[in-house]
Formats: structure tokens, C-alpha cells, sequence
């Protein structure tokens, strides 16, 4: 009995000796999220292990890890570069609520009612345009424009399968409906739009003069312009009554049954503080800060000036939820950046590769030697 006594003693010491931490996942770009992080790390003495995801991956990588783990969950927070996806998570139950008194004064539409995420830092979707190519006056004016003939072949565009870009078509199918929407992506579809892996690599086409315009993101936008690529941003839909250019801020949340979820708290509380929406909107990023009186560089465009969408994240989610899998099988005709006409992508593969083994079997037909002239020399 003493002995048992004495390792529970020796357990609790070492258990106090261990470095106080928390584990974050992020899908907010490494290079802009990594120094935050480092930040609250240097002043709160909290361990952050963080983990990132990639470009090809954008959110929905964490997100299905996140789901995967939910039994035995590992991070405590969840920094998100959007909304959609965090309702999802929120429809799973695998978040716990927190109403950060740091929040109070972000606006209501831009944070869950209920505490279970907040809303800080947000970007836009944005055309992206090269200024060596073309003039502000030859640009599209509105989303629905790009499917116009005198833009065939001059768009880029991430395929709609992670990131914002597909919470971007979940929101249209919010606001516009599903006809208008399959309307629109079958005109995106058919006006030879180069469907690239993410919206950085669209911002690089451009930048690089292989198309003269893109949909993006203005992180990626001000990133290319920092390392002088000619390229500016443009919102659409800027039009009176028009549709808007769909803001998106990141999203912070709490994941349920997180190990550590006073250091979250904390976490939690750092990333919403005027304070980190100053450093996002004062870095590559150009983020848009949500907290009132926050001063942006010049060329970082206040959300308040902008029209923007008038969506309902919430609507949003369950867009994604339902929508998804109809995207993956629409985008399944891609392949490298290009629609293959007449039948799928995965269609065109499965012939491929059984054209490769007829070709295999007839070579090998042509060079077998006869089974007579194998036995004739012995």
C-alpha cells in the first residue's frame, strides 16, 4: 500500500514537472500563422505544438482528422481559414462552447450565437488580375461575367474540392439556389477555365502571365504583389444590389474533451485580440481585421467598406455536407487543369491503363519465342 501510495505521489510530480502546453491544428497558412503562434508561445510560457495542413488539402485535411480523432481527440484548439467546415465539425458534436470575453465586440454574423466558434482576420474572394496583361477597365464586373465568351481561356480558378474556394460554391448554392449555381459551374466549366490545385497556385499563374485572371483569395493576392509579381485585386460584385464579394475570416474554436483546455482558453483568447488582428493585417497576409478601431495598412481594404455577401455560415455547412460529394464527381472529368469532353476523369484513366496492358500483351505476343524452337537444340 505505501508503495502504491509513493507512484501516485511520484506520478502527480512528474506530471507538475511537465511543460504546460497546447495542441493546435491550422489551416491558415504556416508562414503567416507559424509567428502568432510563436508569439503567444514566448509570452504565455504554453508549449504550442501546432500542425499545419497543406495547399492540396485546405481545411478538409484537418477537418477529417479531426473527425477520425474524435474518439481520443489530440488538439485542443482548431484555427480554421474559414466557417464552412467548422459547422460541420459543429454538426458532428465535436465542439465545446466558449464565449471568449475577448469576442464581445466582434460582430454577431461573424461568430457562432451559441459560443461554439468566433470569427477574426478575414480575407475575400477576389479576382486576381495581372496589370501587364490587361486593364482595370477590361475587367469582369461581376462572378457571373467569367462565363462569358471573351473570357474563354483567360481564367484560373482552384478546383472547388477544399479550402475557400469550395466553401465559396457551398455559399453560392446558399444565396443563388442549385440551378443557378450548376448553371454557373457548368459555364466556368465550358469557358476553358485552368482548374488549378489551389488558390496560390492561381495567384502564380497570374503573376506568371499564364492567364491574365484568377479567383482567389487576397492573401494570395498581396503575397505575389510583396514579391513583385504585377498582379492587384479586384472586388466583384460591387455593383448597388449586388451580390458582394464573400468575406471569410478564420475561425477559432475548442474541440470537445480538449486535454488541455485552460491553455485553449487562452490560445483562444490571444488569437481574437485586436492585438493579432493588427500583426494578420500588418503581414503577408493583409487580413481584415473584425475588432472595432483596428488601423490597416493602405493597402489592406476594410471589411466595412466592402458589399458583401449576405450569407449564413451555419446554411453554409450544411451546403458543404450536402454538396460536396456532387463536386467531387463533377471535377472528376479534370485533369491537368483541363476538362477531358465526352467522358470522366477517372473514365479516361480506367482506358488508359487498359489500353497500356493491351499494348503489353500484344508486345510481349510478338517476341515469345515458339515452344518447338525452345526444345530442337537439346
Amino acid at each position: 500500500m505505501i508503495f502504491a501510495r509513493l507512484s501516485v505521489v511520484v506520478s502527480l510530480s512528474l506530471l507538475a514537472c511537465l511543460p504546460a502546453q497546447v495542441v493546435v491544428y491550422v489551416s491558415h497558412d504556416e508562414e503567416h500563422s507559424r509567428r502568432i503562434l510563436d508569439l503567444f508561445e514566448s509570452e504565455s510560457g504554453i508549449e504550442v505544438r501546432a500542425t499545419y495542413d497543406t495547399e492540396a488539402t485546405k481545411t478538409v485535411g484537418l477537418v477529417q482528422r479531426i473527425i477520425a480523432e474524435a474518439s481520443s481527440p489530440v488538439a485542443d484548439v482548431f484555427w480554421n481559414n474559414e466557417c464552412g467546415q467548422t459547422e460541420l465539425l459543429k454538426e458532428r458534436g465535436l465542439l465545446q462552447a466558449y464565449r471568449s470575453p475577448v469576442a464581445k465586440t466582434i460582430p454577431a454574423h461573424l461568430k457562432d450565437t451559441e459560443g461554439w466558434w468566433t470569427g477574426f482576420a478575414a480575407r475575400s474572394r477576389v479576382l486576381v488580375w495581372n496589370t501587364t496583361m490587361v486593364t482595370e477597365a477590361e475587367l469582369p464586373r461581376r462572378l457571373e461575367d467569367l462565363t462569358a465568351p471573351k473570357f474563354k481561356g483567360r481564367i484560373a480558378v482552384a478546383k472547388p474540392l477544399t479550402g475557400t474556394t469550395l466553401t465559396h460554391v457551398a455559399a453560392l448554392y446558399t444565396v443563388w439556389g442549385e440551378e443557378r449555381t450548376n448553371k454557373w459551374l457548368d459555364g466556368m466549366m465550358a469557358n476553358d477555365v485552368l482548374w488549378d490545385s489551389g488558390n496560390g497556385p492561381v495567384a502564380d499563374k497570374v503573376g506568371d502571365g499564364v492567364r491574365p485572371f484568377g479567383l482567389t483569395d487576397t492573401d494570395d493576392v498581396n503575397v505575389r504583389r510583396l514579391g513583385n509579381k504585377p498582379v492587384r485585386a479586384f472586388f466583384l460584385d460591387q455593383e448597388d444590389g449586388g451580390l458582394g464579394s464573400f468575406v471569410i475570416p478564420n475561425s477559432v474554436m475548442i474541440l470537445k474533451d480538449a486535454p488541455h483546455v485552460d491553455n485553449a482558453r487562452k490560445l483562444v483568447d490571444f488569437l481574437l485580440s485586436p492585438r493579432v488582428e493588427k500583426l494578420l493585417a500588418e503581414g503577408e497576409a493583409a487580413q481584415m481585421p473584425l475588432q472595432p478601431g483596428v488601423a490597416v495598412p493602405e493597402h489592406v481594404t476594410p471589411v466595412d467598406e466592402l458589399q458583401t455577401m449576405d450569407v449564413d455560415f451555419a446554411s453554409v455547412g450544411e451546403a458543404l455536407d450536402e454538396r460536396t460529394q456532387d463536386l467531387h464527381d463533377r471535377f472528376a472529368r479534370v485533369q491537368g487543369g483541363k476538362v477531358i469532353e465526352g467522358e470522366t476523369g477517372v473514365a479516361a484513366l480506367i482506358w488508359a491503363l487498359l489500353a497500356l496492358v493491351l499494348a503489353g500483351v500484344f508486345v510481349y505476343l510478338a517476341v515469345k519465342p515458339s515452344g518447338g524452337g525452345a526444345s530442337q537444340g537439346s
